[in-house]
C-alpha cells in the first residue's frame, strides 16, 4: 500500500466512523471505571504469575522487578508505539540513536534487553523492527529487569553479536491477545504535529472462541491487521509507514494445549536528519525502504497432572532491509539489502513437590545473516546458541519465607564468520567460551503488610560475545563478568498507598563499549570498541494505589547513585555526562460520570556527553519532561460499543534530544490526535 493510499484509507475510516456520531449521542454512556494498578493482571492461565503453564514464569523472589503492562493501561498511556510505551516502564531510558540502531533502552544506566514476542526470541535488529507491531494486538508487556530469571531465554544476544556489553541485563515479553469469545475492534486515528503532515492510521481485530473446558475440546483464532502512515517532510526526514498482519490459534484437547502465532509487517523508516550546533542540516540522507518482518512461532504444553508440566515451543524470524544511503545535496546514492533469520526450540518441563518448584530445560537457537554481496560481506555469519537452565524454588514457614537458586549455561558457536572489518576473528567452526550464570532469590513476608525481598547474580559471558568486535590498538578483548544485587522491601499499608523501595548494585568487568574512533572496511564506517570495569548503583522508589474505584495512580523515581567505569585505573563517572541522575514516571487515571481521564508524564535528567563520528564529545541531552494525556468515552449503541479518545503526547512542546551524531535529533513536540474504535 502506497503512502498517499494509506493516508486517504485512514480519512475514509474516521470519516464513515464519525458519520455514526449523531446517533451515538442519543444512546446510553457507559460508565467507565479507573485503572486498578494493583490487580492481578489477567485470568488467563499462561498469565497468572504462580502459573506452572506460564511458560514465561518469574520467580515469586523476582517479581519486584517486574513491571506489568497490562492492556488497560496499555490502552491508557495511548502509546505511539512499542518503544513509546516502553520509555514509560520505571528505569528505563529511551534514546533515539539514528542511523542503523534508531531506538535504544537502556536500563538503571545501561544495559541491553532481549525481546520475547510469543516465544520468539528477537535478535538486536528488534531496535527497527518493532515500531510496526500493532498496539491494538498486544494483551500483556512484562518487563523483567535484571536476567535473574534464567528460564526466560538465552544469557547472551542471539544472531551476529551485542550492543557493546555482552550479558543480557533484562527481558521484554510481549503477548498477542487470545479471545475468549467472538469479538472484534475496528479502530482509525488522525493525530498533527506542528508543521509536519497530517499522520494517520487504522486496525482492525477479530477472533472467536469455540467449545469449552467441559467439552471434548475447546479453542481459538484471531487476526488483525495494521495500517499507519507517519509522513515528514524534508527538513525533519523522520518519517515512517508501516503493514502488517497478524494470526493467532490455538485448541486445547484434554491435558495438551498448542498456540500459534504468525506475523508479517512491510514499511519505510526515515533516519532523521541530525541539526548542528550552527542549526544546519546534515546531509546525509539515510532511510529504509522496504523493512520487512516476518515472525513464526508455537508453543505446546503436556499438563501430566497439576503439579507437572512440560512446555515445548518453536520460532522462527526473519527480517529484510534495503538501505539507502543519499545526499540531499547531490543524486549520490547506494543500495545495501541486508537480511538475518533466526530460529530455535526450547523444551522445559515444571514439577510441584509439595512448597517446592523445580524447572529444568534447554533451547537452541541459531541465526544466519547474508550481507550486501560477497565483495563486502561484512554481515555475512552462521551462529548457533545452545543452553539449558535449571532452578528450584521452595517455601518455608508456611510459605512466609522463599528460596531460590538457578544456573544457566549458554555456548555461542560460529559456523561461518566472513568479517572483512576485523584482524583478529574467531575461527570458523568453533565454540566460543561458555556464558554461565548463578541467581539466588529470596523473599520474606515479614507481615501482612511488609515483605523483603532479595536477588542476586553472577555471570561470567565467557568471551566477547560478538566476533565482529574490534579494539583500535589490536588489544584482545576480555569476558565480561558481572556480579549483580537487588535488595527491595515492599509495604501495603492501604489499597490507595502501595510503596516500594528497591537498592541495585551491578559491578561490571570488562563491560564493552563502542569508542568516538571509526575505521572504514567495505566503504562503511564502524566503531572501534573498547573495555572497562563499570559500577552502577542506585534507588528506585515506586508507589502506586487506588483511590476508591474512580482514581487510580502509579509512580517511579530511579536514582543513579553511581555509574562509574574504570581504564587503565582510571575512574569517570558517568552520571550526568554520558548517563541521566534521575528518570520519573507517573500515571494518573480517574473517571467520573460518562468519561475517563489519564495523564502520563516521564522526565529524565540531562547528561552532555555523546560518541559521534564526527569528533563532537560535549552536547545539550536529555533534560526533558514530557507529558502525554486523554480523555475517553464510550457510546453503546445497537449493541456496538463505540470508544472517542482525544489525546495529547508532549504536551509542553519540547523539541528535546538524545543522542548527538552528525547532529541533534530533535523530537516532533506536541502531537493533537483523535482515536474512534468501534467494537463488536
Amino acid at each position: 500500500m502506497s503512502r498517499s493510499a494509506a493516508k486517504q484509507s485512514s480519512a475514509a475510516l474516521i470519516a464513515l466512523l464519525l458519520t455514526q456520531t449523531p446517533s451515538v449521542v442519543q444512546a446510553e454512556p457507559f460508565v467507565l471505571d479507573a485503572i486498578n494498578v494493583t490487580a492481578e493482571s489477567s485470568k488467563r492461565e499462561d498469565l497468572k504469575p504462580d502459573s506452572i503453564t506460564n511458560p514465561y514464569r518469574v520467580e515469586s523472589t523476582a517479581r519486584f522487578g517486574t513491571e506489568v503492562f497490562t492492556q488497560k493501561e496499555i490502552e491508557a498511556y495511548a502509546p505511539k508505539d512499542i518503544f513509546d510505551l516502553l520509555n514509560k516502564a520505571a528505569g528505563l531510558n529511551l534514546t533515539y540513536q539514528g542511523r542503523r540502531s534508531p531506538f535504544f533502552l537502556d536500563q538503571r544506566g545501561g544495559g541491553q534487553l532481549t525481546y520475547i514476542l510469543d516465544g520468539a526470541v528477537l535478535p538486536p535488529s528488534s531496535n527497527r523492527i518493532l515500531q510496526k507491531l500493532p498496539i491494538a494486538d498486544i494483551e500483556e508487556i512484562q518487563v523483567v529487569r535484571g536476567s535473574t530469571s534464567l528460564n526466560l531465554g538465552p544469557t547472551i544476544a542471539i544472531g551476529a553479536g551485542n550492543t557493546g556489553s555482552g550479558l543480557n541485563t533484562g527481558f521484554v515479553v510481549i503477548r498477542t491477545k487470545r479471545p475468549t469469545k467472538t469479538e472484534g475492534v475496528l479502530s482509525a486515528y488522525g493525530e498533527k504535529s506542528p508543521s509536519l503532515p497530517l499522520a494517520s492510521g487504522e486496525s482492525l481485530y477479530t477472533g472467536t472462541h469455540f467449545g469449552s473446558s467441559t467439552s471434548s475440546g475447546s479453542g481459538y483464532i484471531a487476526g488483525g491487521l495494521s495500517n499507519y502512515n507517519r509522513p515528514s517532510n524534508d527538513t525533519w526526514f523522520d518519517g515512517q509507514d508501516g503493514q502488517s498482519g497478524m494470526i493467532n490459534g490455538g485448541f486445547q484437547v484434554g491435558k495438551f494445549n498448542l498456540n500459534y502465532t504468525g506475523y508479517t509487517d512491510t514499511g519505510s523508516l526515515e533516519m532523521q536528519r541530525g541539526v548542528t550546533y550552527t542549526g544546519a542540516l546534515d546531509s546525509s540522507k539515510w532511510y529504509y525502504d522496504p523493512l520487512k518482518t516476518t515472525i513464526l512461532s508455537s508453543d505446546m504444553s503436556m499438563s501430566w497432572s497439576k503439579e507437572q508440566v512440560t512446555i515445548f515451543s518453536l520460532f522462527k524470524t526473519r527480517y529484510e532491509q534495503n538501505e539507502h544511503n543519499e545526499s540531499f545535496l547531490n543524486a549520490t546514492s547506494s543500495i545495501r539489502n541486508y537480511s538475518e533469520e533466526s530460529s530455535g526450540l526450547s523444551l522445559r518441563h515444571n514439577a510441584q513437590f509439595g512448597d517446592a518448584l523445580v524447572q529444568i530445560g534447554g533451547q537452541l537457537t541459531s541465526s544466519n545473516g547474508f550481507g550486501p554481496n560477497l565483495s563486502n560481506p561484512y554481515n555475512n555469519f552462521d551462529t548457533s546458541i545452545k543452553g539449558w537452565s535449571s532452578s528450584i524454588e521452595q517455601k518455608l514457614l508456611n510459605g512466609e519465607v522463599t528460596l531460590d537458586a538457578g544456573y544457566r549455561r549458554d555456548v555461542k558457536h560460529i559456523n561461518v564468520s566472513s568479517t572483512s572489518a576485523s584482524s583478529n576473528l574467531a575461527n570458523h567452526d568453533v565454540d566460543m567460551a561458555p556464558s554461565t550464570v548463578y541467581a539466588f532469590g529470596a523473599r520474606w513476608q515479614i507481615n501482612d503488610l511488609l515483605a523483603l525481598n532479595g536477588r542476586y547474580f553472577q555471570g561470567d559471558e565467557g568471551d566477547s560475545g560478538d566476533f565482529t568486535l574490534k579494539t583500535q590498538n589490536g588489544s584482545a578483548l576480555h569476558a565480561e563478568k558481572q556480579k549483580r544485587i537487588e535488595l527491595a522491601l515492599e509495604a501495603s499499608p492501604s489499597t490507595y498507598f502501595k510503596p516500594m523501595l528497591t537498592w541495585f548494585d551491578y559491578d561490571i568487568k570488562n563491560q564493552k563499549t563502542a569508542s568516538t574512533a571509526t575505521y572504514v572496511s567495505g566503504g562503511n564506517t564502524y566503531y572501534y570498541y573498547t573495555e572497562a570495569d563499570a559500577l552502577r548503583k542506585g534507588i528506585e522508589v515506586a508507589i502506586k494505589g487506588n483511590v476508591a474505584s474512580s482514581t487510580s495512580y502509579s509512580f517511579s523515581w530511579t536514582h543513579m547513585l553511581t555509574n562509574n567505569t574504570t581504564t587503565s585505573g582510571l575512574i569517570s563517572d558517568a552520571i550526568g555526562v554520558s548517563t541521566p541522575e534521575n528518570y520519573f514516571t507517573a500515571l494518573l487515571s480517574h473517571s467520573w460520570d460518562k468519561y475517563r481521564a489519564n495523564m502520563s508524564m516521564k522526565q529524565v535528567s540531562s547528561w552532555q556527553t555523546t560518541a559521534s563520528p564526527v569528533g563532537i564529545l560535549n552536547a545539550d541531552l536529555g533534560g526533558y519532561t514530557t507529558i502525554d494525556a486523554n480523555i475517553m468515552r464510550d457510546f453503546l449503541f445497537s449493541g456496538y460499543k463505540l470508544t472517542t479518545t482525544v489525546y495529547g503526547r508532549n504536551l509542553g512542546n519540547e523539541h528535546y534530544a538524545t543522542r548527538y551524531v552528525t547532529g541533534y535529533y530533535p523530537d516532533r513536540g506536541r502531537t493533537i490526535g483523535l482515536e474512534v474504535s468501534l467494537a463488536f
